[in-house]
């Protein structure tokens, strides 16, 4: 007991620092959390901005539903260039929004829905047109290496356009039960 209270300022500085250091790690983790979900949140105000924009553009939101008349070696959608420069824009920011969402939140989850919003861009994607841009050279290496392969993935390809009933159908009258 008599060297406790000899040694009892040198122990107090001992249970002082290893206090210190279990806040500094603390602290360290309670930061590192704080980045990734505010990392989470962003990408998530990403995919929603980008989800608004094809809300507010369908006829360049899903080429594969035949909306709009796509020419890829002309490069005009309904004959018009002005309407396919909107719609490289359109597909380069899914591309940066996709990009980014991966690299801050590379899950499962996310990998699956960026393949699915990509897949009715495939064709345009594809087109030699697109390949000998350049436009690719703007995204690194693990992101082409990730486009490539889910471009050629036949999963979460979108359905094709819905049969719609013909407008200029004649009606057919009902028949009256005897």
């Amino acid at each position: 007991m008599i060297w406790f209270w000899d040694n009892a300022v040198t122990l107090a500085n001992l249970v002082m620092a290893a206090a210190a250091i279990a806040a500094l790690i603390y602290a360290h983790l309670q930061i590192a959390e704080n980045k990734k979900a505010e990392r989470r949140a962003n990408a998530n105000e990403l995919w929603r901005e980008t989800l608004r924009l094809a809300f507010d553009n369908p006829k360049l939101s899903d080429p594969t539903l035949k909306l709009a008349q796509f020419d890829y070696e002309e490069r005009t959608i309904d004959g018009s260039i002005e309407f396919f420069q909107k719609y490289e824009l359109y597909v380069d920011t899914i591309l940066n929004a996709s990009e980014e969402i991966l690299e801050v939140s590379p899950t499962r989850e996310w990998d699956v829905a960026v393949r699915i919003q990509l897949k009715p861009h495939r064709d345009y994607l594809l087109s030699p047109y697109f390949q000998k841009s350049g436009y690719l050279e703007q995204y690194g290496p693990r992101f082409q290496a990730f486009l490539h392969e889910a471009l050629d993935d036949p999963r979460y390809t979108p359905p094709g356009p819905p049969n719609l009933a013909r407008i200029e159908a004649p009606e057919k009258k009902a028949k009256k039960r005897a």
